[in-house]
């Protein structure tokens, strides 16, 4: 039979050895992360002197209405804690833990554990107004509120803690987790959090989840995190990020802090966000993107695809590809449908769109944004002294630059077509 216990509970309790001498009080319980309902490894008592001990969970005998063990003190070993552990009462209790289901939030005002035929799980957390009552030891209100104990319940396998040492340790199950959360939610989670803990809860993540987290952050938390992480570490989310994005950090990071990050990015992508951050944050060329699908105009469509492979690890976008001269000179637009359709043998001048819409490199950003709402476009290009193609603005680059009528009348034509 299942028992549900609350930790609010057993804190404090008395503790009693196999002869039914009290030997101290419970302090905190410790579980391990090696699954998704953490077993109950030891208990911390506090016995004479204020003095600590970690009593393993196999001399429990019982952790229910009392606490007793199978056997007396002098017989115990003392648990030694792994760096993996987590202790319910100083890591987790009265903590903010992530909601990986939700995606918010939440602080944890108690932990249910289940006893299991004398197996002890942690369970699930309460952060609902239940789990406050429970310790001012008022649930006996709750019934006649309405307040269901089961409303504001946890499962444990859906959060994640955001203990300071957390991230060190060896979890792969919440890691995982997380991963699987979009990067857009992501950032809202880390917006929720102090910068301290958006910066523990940012270190969890791996490199490429980083970056795509990152450029959804709002810029003033950008900056926070950016300039109290590890440089080398910075650098490499950088690496990862488009252009655009990481220019747009870079430059709202201050000149040691950025000129400390390019210098530890990797050559290539550090001269392309120099090449950007020369341009005004309001112009084409200060949100534009260097990384774009273009081919020479003497291609076969055969000869485009079988670039497109390569070229679409690179680069933002392959809805559009622009052709251009040895000089690098815009000619003309293709779109993916029109070089799966065209001749294999057919050369891509021959049926490219010659008349294209572009952006001035120093074109405002608010006339970029109309016109790509006016033409319907995915991605408009840019281009230097009337014709040499710079780089491309993507829609979602000028997203919240579009006022929201414009916006809405305007998607249903762009994923339409």
């Amino acid at each position: 039979m299942v028992k549900l216990l609350y930790l609010s509970d057993l804190i404090k309790k008395s503790v009693t050895d196999s002869m039914g001498k009290k030997i101290g009080k419970l302090k905190d319980i410790i579980v391990s992360p090696d699954s998704s309902d953490p077993n109950i490894k030891a208990i911390t008592v506090t016995i004479s002197n204020k003095k600590l001990i970690n009593i393993p969970c196999k001399h429990i005998d019982e952790l229910e209405k009392k606490i007793k063990l199978k056997t007396t003190l002098k017989d115990i070993s003392d648990y030694k804690i792994k760096k993996s552990d987590i202790k319910l009462v100083d890591d987790v209790l009265d903590h903010q833990v992530v909601d990986i289901e939700d995606k918010k939030v939440k602080r944890v005002n108690d932990i249910i554990i289940s006893s299991i035929h004398g197996h002890y799980h942690a369970i699930g957390i309460d952060n609902g107004v239940y789990g406050i009552l429970k310790r001012f030891r008022l649930a006996g209100i709750a019934k006649p509120f309405g307040i269901n104990p089961d409303d504001n319940i946890i499962n444990w396998e859906n959060i994640d803690t955001l203990n300071t040492n957390y991230c060190d340790l060896k979890l792969k199950v919440p890691k995982q987790k997380i991963k699987k959360i979009h990067p857009a939610d992501i950032a809202e989670i880390m917006e929720q959090l102090s910068v301290n803990e958006s910066l523990t809860f940012f270190n969890c993540l791996d490199h490429e989840t980083a970056a795509d987290a990152l450029k959804n952050v709002s810029p003033e938390r950008q900056v926070s995190i950016l300039e109290s992480m590890n440089g080398q570490r910075a650098a490499e989310i950088l690496d990862r990020m488009n252009p655009d994005h990481a220019a747009d950090v870079i430059g709202d990071s201050s000149k040691e802090k950025a000129k400390e990050l390019l210098d530890l990015m990797e050559p290539e992508e550090s001269e392309d966000i120099k090449k950007l951050l020369k341009y005004p944050k309001d112009t084409a060329g200060g949100i534009m993107t260097t990384e774009y699908a273009y081919v020479n105009q003497d291609l076969t469509s055969r000869e485009v695809m079988e670039s497109l492979r390569e070229i679409a690890k690179n680069v933002e976008t392959i809805y559009y590809i622009y052709i251009t001269s040895k000089n690098g000179d815009l000619l003309g637009v293709a779109s993916l449908r029109d070089i799966l359709l065209a001749d294999p043998d057919k050369k891509i001048n021959d049926f490219m769109h010659s008349t294209v819409i572009k952006a001035d490199i120093l074109e405002d950003r608010d006339e970029v944004a109309q016109k790509i709402a006016k033409y319907s476009l995915l991605a408009l290009p840019v281009v230097e002294d009337s014709t040499k193609l710079r780089g491309i603005i993507t829609v979602d680059d000028v997203v919240d630059i579009i006022s929201p009528v414009v916006w809405k009348k305007k998607v249903p034509k762009i994923f339409g077509s």
